[in-house]
């Protein structure tokens, strides 16, 4: 009874933050409009065609393919800004779709209103010797890497290829090169931006860089991001794989993550995470994914880990074009994924803490609901001051990273659960939450909360942005005034994670 409560409470913050729906009557104007406009003539789907219904189940996750009065798949910025001052003309709400990779419902997409997506937006441009490569936000990193990787180059994007690049890259971007590049937005030179009035602006170093630096970090707040250009890479090879482990193994298999996280500075090119998965059956899968974003095999880095006795090792050197694929693996749509975020001081109490906690998690799940197909995934990725370090060498962020990590490694702590129904969703999700809660009050116990969550893996109602500090929430509000001064990203859009009040 008491989880009940703090779900549906939960629940009763997030919709308080959220103003009044407007009447009906505005979004479907607004949509007759749009579909009205010349531009948009074929770019605007409306409910009961196949188009419209194709899309939408095109989400990756059921719970976020909200129907929306229409939706509106732009191909050129210059569309983007007609839509944008429509909305802006005409106050319906609205949300943004990228790649469609979020997983609660409202976190890319609107119930009633319009949905932006930029699915069409999905072209990256490079010429041989930039230092910089153009990639429209609607892209998802498949086509990123794909289209980059005849030049010998890559960006610091996504480690699946059908993550969207404007989510991704707005929420701070995790990536294979995080240790030795930064956050994939630390690597962002120039954004692409249309304000909610239409107006499109660059910001970078140079011109509005006070957006430049929120948007880093800041999420959906300021306007349309229509192309982001990224720093390359100077290789497009990577050496990575998975190292699996045996239950018997658990204990060693922790220790060699901590070795190696505390050592992450020696080698800006190594990375590793860990992953567990648990499912309605009674096997859990422990792998160590290691990587190496220049291409180098087995660097001594890597030493203890492989020195730990394994049961599969999958590791290889390819492009990054061949090897995220891989990763990746097949994407199911129609099931209903929910993920959610923590991080802890890297300490190996907590990480063998998660580990128990879990087992006894999905015992009681597959026990409530013994007739549903379900799967837990854990990963556990280091944050250090040397992923940190990039971003005030590269024109700062706002994520407030810098105090995180101020006295040593912390982990991310993501919890991804995939269930195959909505009736099992309801059973399942709520056991996952108390998991969740179990594992920060034993985190509060030793003093290895460092309250601080990644946008892209949040759950709605764990409020990223408020746990960015008060100088970084200071320049996101001022920027929002600047930029939107009549609020439309904070009262209209639907979709994505508010500026804190």
């Amino acid at each position: 009874m008491k989880l009940a409560v703090t779900v549906v409470a939960a629940a009763a913050v997030v919709s308080a933050r959220c103003p009044p729906r407007p009447p009906v009557d505005v979004n479907v104007k607004c949509c007759a409009d749009l579909a009205a406009d010349a531009s948009l003539k074929g770019k605007v789907y409306l409910p009961g065609t196949s188009a419209y219904t194709t899309r939408l189940g095109e989400y990756y996750s059921a719970n976020a393919a909200l129907a929306p009065s229409c939706m509106v798949l732009p191909t050129t910025t210059e569309e983007v800004s007609t839509i944008a001052a429509l909305i802006h003309k005409s106050k319906c709400q609205f949300g943004m779709r990228a790649g469609g990779h979020s997983a609660f419902a409202g976190s890319n997409s609107v119930a009633a209103g319009v949905t932006v997506d930029f699915g069409y937006m999905n072209t990256t441009t490079y010429t041989a010797g930039d230092r910089t490569a153009a990639v429209q936000a609607g892209s998802t990193w498949g086509k990123a890497y794909e289209t980059l990787d005849p030049f010998g180059v890559t960006v610091a994007g996504g480690r699946a290829s059908v993550v969207g690049v404007g989510g991704f890259i707005t929420g701070g971007g995790y990536s294979f090169h995080s240790n030795r590049a930064g956050f994939g937005c630390d690597t962002v030179r120039n954004f692409e931006i249309v304000l909610a009035n239409g107006t499109v602006v660059n910001a970078n170093a140079e011109e509005n860089a006070d957006l430049w630096r929120a948007q880093k970090g800041g999420s959906g707040n300021f306007g349309f991001i229509t192309r982001v250009d990224m720093d390359v890479q100077p290789t497009n090879k990577l050496w990575a794989g998975f190292v699996g482990f045996q239950p018997e193994q658990v204990e060693e298999y922790y220790e060699a993550y901590i070795d190696f996280v505390d050592n992450m500075a020696s080698d800006l090119a190594s990375q590793t995470l860990l992953g567990v998965i648990a499912n309605e059956g009674t096997t859990v899968t422990r792998n160590a994914i290691v990587s190496n974003s220049l291409g180098i095999v087995r660097p001594p880095a890597f030493d203890r880990t492989l020195s730990v006795p394994n049961v599969t090792e999958t590791l290889f050197t390819d492009s990054i074009n061949i090897i995220v694929p891989v990763f990746t693996g097949p994407t199911p749509l129609g099931l209903f994924s929910n993920w959610m975020v923590e991080m802890y001081a890297s300490d190996i109490r907590i990480l063998t803490f998660i580990d128990a906690a879990l087992l006894r998690a999905t015992a009681k799940m597959r026990a409530a609901a013994p007739d549903s197909v379900f799967q837990v995934l854990l990963e556990l990725q280091p944050v250090t001051q040397s992923m940190v370090q990039h971003s005030t060498a590269n024109g700062g962020n706002v994520l407030g990273l810098e105090a995180v990590v101020a006295d040593g490694p912390a982990v991310m702590f993501l919890i991804a659960l995939t269930v195959d129904t909505a009736a099992n969703q309801d059973i399942i999700l709520p056991l996952t939450i108390e998991f969740r809660e179990e594992v920060n009050a034993y985190a509060n116990s030793l003093g290895l909360n460092k309250n601080w969550k990644y946008a892209p893996y949040a759950l709605g109602d764990q409020d990223p942005l408020s746990h960015y500090g008060e100088e970084n929430l200071a320049l996101i509000r001022s920027v929002s005034k600047k930029f939107d001064p009549t609020g439309d990203f904070q009262t209209l859009r639907r979709s994505g994670f508010k500026i804190p009040v």
